[in-house]
């Protein structure tokens, strides 16, 4: 049996969600709760809050229901330089820093958002993270408090513990291959071993196979095929509406209370808008680049900037689109045996013909993982420059907010961004990331059209802090194929400028903050000024975690879900 399709996702057209502007003559179309953005974030919210009989919801989504027979084999679905993935690139502001490079900026449209593209890596981030977010004020928001929300969702296949899931829907992690298991050299560089990299306990510094999203028969499961299957979006079809490739343009208010959202069309060709109601509340699931623009478009933002694009201002929030973060990417590539690489199948039918045929019939093969199993992470002052031993005692990752700021993935491909060419060589990266920037960026509106992309400003290097951060990193040998000139400080610098990417974990531009220090949202995900208003997705950090962000974005869904239960 083929084994990628499934039952045909019931999708509500935009007439069906929503009463047209036009002609609605006092009509409307009322739901308890409109969820904007069906991502991450988006597609755990709208499951959590349907499961009650009682209450309705509309899930807008940008993009469409992303099904393709591709789009559940792990290694194929996590192609970004694909024109098949359900990707928008549009390019960064040229960042100062950097020599001026405008860098690709990542917009992941389809319902699952990120989780339906990422690499599947499923990283809760150090106990730390979430103790210094305790730390900046929001004491409800430390490791404690979120464990039970990671363990909520979560179906671990391979780990034993009392801090594990086994019975959620989100997360479905193989047992460990002999392929991604540390070896030798990790451990006599002074990492430690860890069994379970998502363990409270797991030192600072360590080394170890990582969580993916992956299930028992090795297919991808995004937040879409974990929350909101056809089958779950069918049953509840009578009070969960999903209308996909549809954009908000706009978040409706009466005084300081939203009470709706504007629709319409992503193929910008359909001129008609739609407009459904809101009972209870909005939220916006947009992520942290959709989620500011959306606000700013309802005029919610810095009351400069709405001006300048002749939008009356609702609330003056100059935090709206501010302290954007991402993990900044380095990529260390070295020249290795072809047949060693995942350039091997790229560049022979006949073995990318073997390996898809060992996954189809019998779920083996490179195309059952991902392209990362394993990952290296640590604090810098840790380390020893240009060898990367540790050096100093390891504290554990669960006193206080010790955390790490560097990780470096190990990947048997080519990892700058993007590809110039079709590489005809064995390439190996060490992908290292800045998993706690100093520099901060911008998210701003480039236009008053919601079609169009916002103007993203990464800010990368803007701090000196992060260059020494990043030096720590790159000294390991093997042949060099896209290394720094030299180990000298000048030409490590040199090559940090010409060669950082994203890794596409934008976070924090509607951030969890006091309102008078650039917050846009207080402890309970609510926006400061209005009512009946949330943000919930990765854009609400209060400061990027050190781990990938995939997992502590739903665990802030189902956090938002509970507070609005309990509200």
């Amino acid at each position: 049996m083929w084994p990628f399709t499934g039952a045909k996702y019931p999708v509500a057209s935009l007439a069906e969600a929503g009463t047209p502007l036009d002609h609605s003559a006092g009509k409307t179309t009322t739901y308890d709760y409109i969820i904007i953005g069906g991502g991450t974030a988006g597609c755990c919210l709208a499951s959590r809050l349907s499961e009650n009989p009682a209450v309705s919801v509309l899930l807008l989504e940008r993009g469409p229901v992303h099904d393709a027979w591709y789009s559940r084999i792990p290694l194929i679905s996590s192609d970004v330089t694909s024109k098949a993935t359900p990707i928008i690139r549009s390019p960064s502001a040229p960042v100062k820093a950097a020599d001026g490079q405008a860098l690709d900026v990542i917009h992941a449209e389809a319902l699952g958002g990120g989780s339906s593209v990422n690499a599947m890596l499923v990283t809760r981030g150090a106990v730390g993270d979430f103790n210094h977010w305790a730390e900046l004020g929001h004491p409800s928001w430390d490791y404690t408090s979120l464990e039970s929300y990671f363990i909520k969702s979560e179906k671990s296949l391979n780990q034993h513990s009392d801090d594990r899931g086994y019975s959620g829907e989100s997360i479905s992690p193989p047992a460990f291959t002999p392929s991604s298991q540390p070896d030798d050299v990790t451990t006599a560089l002074g990492f430690a071993n860890a069994e379970d990299m998502n363990s409270p306990t797991v030192p600072v510094d360590a080394c170890g196979a990582m969580d993916v999203a992956i299930n028992e028969k090795l297919q991808r499961v995004s937040s879409y095929h974990a929350f909101l299957p056809a089958n779950v979006a069918q049953d509840r079809s009578e009070r969960l509406k999903v209308c996909t490739n549809a954009v908000a343009t706009r978040i409706e208010f009466e005084g300081d209370l939203a009470v709706g959202v504007v629709f319409e069309a992503n193929d910008k060709s359909v001129a008609q808008s739609f407009h459904a109601r809101a009972a209870k509340e909005v939220i916006v699931c947009c992520g942290a680049l959709g989620s500011p623009q959306l606000l700013l478009l309802s005029g919610i933002g810095r009351k400069e900037d709405l001006k300048a694009h002749s939008i009356d201002t609702v609330v003056n929030l100059p935090g709206v689109g501010a302290h954007l973060q991402d993990h900044v990417g380095l990529p260390l590539m070295y020249e290795v045996p072809l047949e060693d690489t995942l350039h091997y199948a790229e560049n022979s039918i006949r073995k990318g013909l073997f390996e898809f045929a060992k996954y189809l019939f019998n779920r083996k093969g490179m195309m059952a993982s991902t392209v990362t199993p394993m990952a290296i992470f640590a604090h810098s002052t840790h380390l020893i420059e240009k060898t990367a031993k540790v050096i100093s005692p390891i504290p554990s990752a669960a006193v206080g907010s010790n955390r790490p700021n560097i990780e470096i993935m190990p990947i048997a491909h080519w990892t700058s961004e993007p590809p110039p060419y079709k590489i005809r060589k064995g390439v190996f990266s060490f992908l290292l990331c800045l998993v706690q920037p100093k520099s901060l960026g911008s998210v701003r509106l480039a236009s008053g059209d919601p079609h169009a992309r916002p103007t993203v400003d990464l800010g990368f290097l803007n701090d000196p802090q992060d260059f020494v951060t990043l030096r720590k990193g790159t000294g390991y040998p093997m042949a060099d194929f896209q290394v720094p000139a030299s180990e000298e400080e000048s030409d490590v610098d040199k090559f940090i400028r010409a060669e950082i990417r994203t890794c596409y974990h934008y976070t924090s531009t509607c951030r969890m903050a006091r309102r008078e220090d650039g917050g846009v949202v207080n402890d309970n995900l609510e926006v400061y000024g209005v009512r009946g208003l949330r943000v919930c997705d990765a854009s609400v950090f209060p400061c990027i975690t050190s781990g990938h962000t995939m997992a502590p974005v739903i665990a802030v869904a189902e956090r938002c879900a509970d507070l609005m239960k309990s509200g």
